[in-house]
């Protein structure tokens, strides 16, 4: 950007200068954004990014100098003119905004400097105060690298807005205290989900190798957008006892560098969690541990390569999470699976489509349980390592659940087996293909009732179809090519016939 283009929210602020409480509010007021009737907004902008805030629609708009359009940014909307695509009703019910406008608040105009040597955490945490009190609004954050020292909290109705990966956080922690997180909410230390709601982070970066990043915690209707990853203690994204968490365009470069290292982790503060909390500059205050559930939360538009071999791409962890999507991805370098779920953990709604699990030790594992969990989906999804070393255990593993649908799914490479099943009830298996496994294509190990579809298995070490104890499988349009044994059936050899 050149010298002479505006800088959003600057105002008259000079360097060294004192700011009066009431000048800062209206200074912000005046020069953040452009304001007038829908009408007066210009045919185009000055500059990319620039914005401006229709007084009559109550919308902010951004000038997008790729589509040279003015697309939406912020806002509630009227009646008369509400949020594009949606309905006023629905804009109402997402931000419960009580301001008349929905003003940005530049933290430079508030003296918080991105420079990567000043920390800034207490202040941005005193602006996040501020900008709820006044009823939430957009919290902008120019380029800069930003030293958050302690977790600013954020609150009600209120957006951090960066400026893409040039705006970039970190969370220096004392030592013995990494971890703790980067960003949360206010009422982490909430029940049910009575913490912040209506937020969101956008467009910025997360740098951040003693800490943990994003933590929506007791919280409810966040969306988390354009989050670039690189390091990490943990967790770039860890979603704790939350709902109505949408993650929509995330690009993770590294893993967690500390024990627990998915890129992104769905979790419940269930009793007796003794982690998951933020760092006041002081001291740890950990979330509070009723068991809420962790529910109807998306991620989608996501890319996970990480240089580091992470365990897991994906962690689904600890009992109780509910209704969670994973679409429209690509997982590779982990080296336990690209999606897990803990072992004896309960989990119900579990939708996982188009997305593509390469060169991990395993694809997807959801660990093994007797029973209790509802509601499995998997659908046009991709599993392959192409290296032998790398490939590992089973390339597609779930149990317990009751009710299942795989359709559409390819699983290639030199797993152990390719796709293993235990305790499963109602499971439909239909359009898969299982190939390259050192032993079995598909192994209904235990418990399993099944049917099982336009299926292909081939190039595979032992059996084609293993069906073990008190399993059930019936079958149709089912190949073989370069198996060891066509079927086996309780430890005996079938015949599988021609369907």
């Amino acid at each position: 950007m050149a010298d002479e283009t505006p800088r959003l929210g600057l105002g008259t602020y000079e360097p060294g200068d004192e700011w009066d409480h009431t000048d800062t509010v209206e200074a912000v007021d005046r020069h953040a954004i452009v304001r007038g009737p829908i009408a007066d907004r210009p045919e185009t902008g000055e500059y990319d990014d620039e914005l401006y805030h229709a007084t009559d629609q109550g919308i902010t708009w951004r000038w997008d100098g790729a589509s040279e359009d003015w697309v939406y940014f912020g806002g509630r909307g009227s009646p008369e003119r509400p949020v594009p695509g949606t309905s006023h009703f629905e804009a109402a019910t997402m931000t419960r905004a009580s301001t008349a406008e929905s003003p940005v608040w530049n933290v430079e105009a508030h003296g918080i400097e991105g420079d990567g040597e000043t920390e800034v955490g207490a202040a941005v945490h005193a602006l996040l105060e501020t900008v709820h009190e006044a009823g939430g609004g957009i919290v902008y954050f120019p380029p800069g690298r930003y030293l958050l020292e302690r977790t600013p909290l954020i609150g009600d109705d209120t957006i951090l807005q960066g400026a893409g990966s040039a705006t970039v956080l970190e969370g220096p922690r004392p030592e013995s205290e990494e971890g703790r997180a980067l960003l949360s909410n206010r009422g982490f230390d909430a029940t049910g989900y009575d913490g912040a709601s209506n937020w969101g982070v956008r467009d910025l970066r997360i740098d951040a190798p003693e800490s943990t990043g994003i933590m929506p915690a007791h919280a409810e209707n966040v969306r988390l957008e354009g989050i670039y990853g690189d390091r990490i203690y943990y967790h770039h994204v860890d979603v704790v006892s939350s709902k109505n968490v949408t993650v929509d365009g995330y690009w993770a470069t590294r893993g967690g560098e500390g024990d627990s290292d998915a890129p992104v982790q769905f979790d419940n503060q269930n009793a007796g969690t003794g982690v998951n909390g933020i760092w006041d500059g002081k001291r740890e205050s950990l979330v509070t541990d009723d068991g809420t559930p962790t529910r109807n939360c998306t991620l989608a538009n996501f890319e996970i390569d990480p240089t580091n071999g992470p365990e897991y791409g994906v962690h689904i962890h600890r009992d109780g999470t509910e209704s969670i999507t994973i679409e429209d991805g690509y997982i590779t370098g982990c080296g336990y699976a690209a999606i897990r779920a803990d072992t004896g953990s309960l989990l119900s709604d579990l939708t996982i489509d188009a997305v593509s699990c390469l060169g991990n030790a395993r694809g997807i594992s959801l660990g093994q349980v007797a029973d209790g969990r509802r509601e499995l989906t998997i659908s046009n999804v991709t599993i392959r390592t192409d290296d032998d070393a790398t490939a590992a255990g089973s390339g597609l593993y779930a149990a317990g659940f009751d009710g299942a649908t795989v359709s559409n799914v390819v699983v290639d490479g030199a797993f152990t087996n390719a796709v293993v099943f235990d305790d499963m009830d109602d499971l439909k298996l239909t359009g898969i293909t299982a190939t390259g496994a050192r032993h079995q294509a598909f192994r209904f190990r235990e418990g399993v009732d099944a049917t099982l579809t336009t299926a292909r298995a081939a190039d595979c070490g032992t059996v084609g179809v293993y069906v073990g104890p008190d399993s059930s499988v019936a079958y149709g349009g089912v190949t073989f090519e370069d198996v060891g044994q066509r079927v086996e059936v309780d430890g005996d050899l079938r015949e599988w016939v021609t369907s």
